[in-house]
């Protein structure tokens, strides 16, 4: 396998955050913080439960509930969570629906009702926020859109989730879901991490990737030169130096990226 001459040689393979695209009892795309070109994941809303009569709310912020604190929704013993109205995406518009599961974001979903208040299905449960401060973890950042079709749904926004990408299974993640580094597309460009599902197949160490959802739990799409974007294990650097950092078997050893990727503190290198 090519090993890269020096660390300065190292990038990660494609790390913006793009938007999710959400539409009302459709299929729904989200396009991971990767790349543009994933599959779509369903994320249907209950048609059943967004028919639910809307409360009055007359004391909340936003007409007729409030989604994020919730509000004008908890008199509705059938529907006391608010959520967007998944009939009325464009506007930003919200309405009263059914909490069946109580999901939050460990929790694959395809109905709107899957998901607990301050969350919406888009493939899994994803919380909604104001700003930074609601996003658990320091690599959760309140920085993702929602679309529907062409148009940004007004008024919401949500977060990436908290997780550590050296790991294969995270607690923060659905079920077998991977975590992944991404990093914002503009503005700060902060590192930050992200769940996605695992591929169907391949993204194994050392497979051909594009982007980070290629690639199998614990590893992430890495750019070596020479040896061009490959799945690689992600490794932790003790105090910074990647050098100290550990290698499973086979896989080579920690390596520091070009630009030094940090979150919460913590750096990140990738195995090779």
């Amino acid at each position: 396998m090519p090993r890269a001459r020096s660390s300065a040689l190292l990038s990660l393979a494609g790390v913006a955050v793009a938007l999710i695209a959400l539409t009302a009892c459709a299929r729904a795309t989200y396009e991971g913080p990767d790349a543009a070109d994933e599959g779509p994941i369903d994320a249907r809303a209950d048609a059943a439960t967004d028919a639910t009569p809307d409360a009055p709310g007359s004391q909340c912020s936003r007409q007729p509930c409030s989604i994020l604190p919730q509000c004008g929704c908890a008199d509705n013993t059938a529907a006391p969570v608010c959520d967007l109205d998944f009939q009325n995406l464009a506007t930003g518009a919200t309405k009263c629906r059914a909490d069946n599961f109580h999901g939050t974001e460990t929790t694959v979903c395809t109905m709107a009702a899957t998901c607990a208040a301050e969350h919406v299905c888009v493939g899994r449960c994803r919380r909604y926020c104001d700003d930074d401060d609601d996003c658990p973890g320091p690599g959760g950042l309140c920085i993702i859109k929602l679309n529907s079709g062409a148009t940004e749904v007004p008024g919401v926004t949500t977060c990436t989730t908290d997780c550590v990408p050296s790991q294969a299974a995270n607690l923060t993640c659905p079920a077998t879901w991977g975590c992944h580094i991404y990093r914002e597309a503009a503005g700060a460009q902060r590192y930050l991490t992200d769940c996605a599902p695992t591929p169907a197949s391949g993204g194994a160490v050392g497979a051909v990737c594009a982007n980070n959802d290629a690639c199998r739990p614990g590893l992430d799409c890495v750019n070596l030169n020479p040896g061009g974007p490959q799945c690689r294990p992600t490794c932790m650097c003790p105090g910074g130096n990647c050098a100290a950092g550990l290698c499973a078997g086979g896989t080579g050893s920690c390596r520091a990226y070009t630009t030094p990727v940090v979150i919460g503190g913590v750096t990140y290198g990738a195995c090779f």
